[in-house]
C-alpha cells in the first residue's frame, strides 16, 4: 500500500468576521446533529436488548444484558449531555461575538481650521 500524494496546494482563503461566525455556527449544528445520531444508536441499543426492534425478531436480552444496556446508555446520555452545555457556552458566545459585529461606517474626517498667524509687527 503506498502513501497519498497530496498536491502542493497555496490556496488563498479569505474570511471576513461574519464568514467566521457563520462557520462556527455551521459546526456547532454539524456537531448537534452527531450528538442526535449518537442518542438514536443508544435507543436502537435499548429497543433491542428489549426486543421490541424488527431486526431483534422479538427475542429480548437477558436481565442482566438489558441492566448493563441500560447502565451504558445512561452513561452516554450523561456525556451527550456535558458535551451539550459545551456548545450552547459556544453558541453564547458566538452569538455575543455576531451582535458585536460592528459594521464599519464611514468616519466623517474631521475639519481642521486653517492656522492663523498673528500679524507681528515691528
Amino acid at each position: 500500500m503506498s502513501m497519498p500524494n497530496i498536491p502542493n496546494l497555496n490556496p488563498t482563503i479569505n474570511i471576513d468576521r461574519n464568514d467566521a461566525v457563520n462557520i462556527i455556527l455551521s459546526s456547532i449544528g454539524m456537531e448537534e446533529l452527531s450528538l442526535a445520531h449518537l442518542l438514536n444508536a443508544e435507543a436502537e441499543k435499548i429497543q433491542f436488548s428489549l426486543g421490541t426492534l424488527e431486526t431483534a425478531n422479538g427475542q429480548a436480552a437477558g436481565i442482566d444484558q438489558i441492566l448493563e444496556t441500560n447502565r451504558l446508555a445512561g452513561k452516554m446520555v450523561r456525556d451527550v449531555i456535558k458535551n451539550q452545555m459545551l456548545l450552547a457556552m459556544k453558541m453564547e458566545d458566538t452569538v455575543d461575538l455576531a451582535e458585536n459585529i460592528v459594521v464599519s461606517p464611514t468616519i466623517p474626517t474631521p475639519t481642521i481650521p486653517a492656522p492663523t498667524i498673528p500679524n507681528i509687527t515691528v
